[in-house]
């Protein structure tokens, strides 16, 4: 290295940073979100050097964590509840650097009255370096639908 230390670099266009700063996720992230014109939202982060681990990649356990957090907002967002993580499965494709913007891309595979269903890929830059299958518990339905300060909105249906 030439002493200089990688950092993340600009959020792309369209991104806006998730609200919630407090706890791990605020150590892990910030994290950010993006609607695509699908009408989907994809997520991100910039990725630092204390994201990665001493082989010089991104550490599986940054790229877990995001994928955790992002496929809860993402549960929340279709349907509007609360949720925890029941399962959640990662394989390793390759290896992300500090200065990658990492993209968390997400697709819901099935839900049930108490239960979701969900998959996830994770990129740096243009390369897929992990997929992430997960199943989510949903809690009882609150009334209003629940909001993650700063996520993206409650999807219509």
């Amino acid at each position: 290295m030439d002493g200089a230390i990688p950092t993340a670099g600009p959020v792309p266009p369209g991104f806006v940073r998730l609200g919630e700063t407090e706890g791990f996720i605020g150590l892990a992230g910030p994290y950010y979100w993006r609607p695509t014109p699908s009408g989907a939202v994809e997520y991100g982060f910039g990725a630092e050097l204390r994201h990665g681990n001493p082989n010089g990649v991104l550490h599986g356990g940054s790229l877990t964590t995001f994928m955790d957090t992002v496929l809860g907002y993402e549960v929340i967002r279709v349907t509007g509840r609360r949720c925890a993580t029941i399962a959640l499965n990662t394989q390793f494709l390759a290896g992300g650097r500090a200065g990658d913007w990492v993209t968390g891309r997400i697709a819901m595979r099935r839900l049930t009255g108490s239960m979701a269903f969900i998959d996830g890929e994770v990129l740096a830059g243009e390369t897929l370096v992990a997929t992430t299958t997960a199943i989510f518990r949903l809690f009882k339905p609150e009334g209003a639908p629940h909001l993650l300060r700063g996520g993206p909105p409650i999807a219509a249906g």
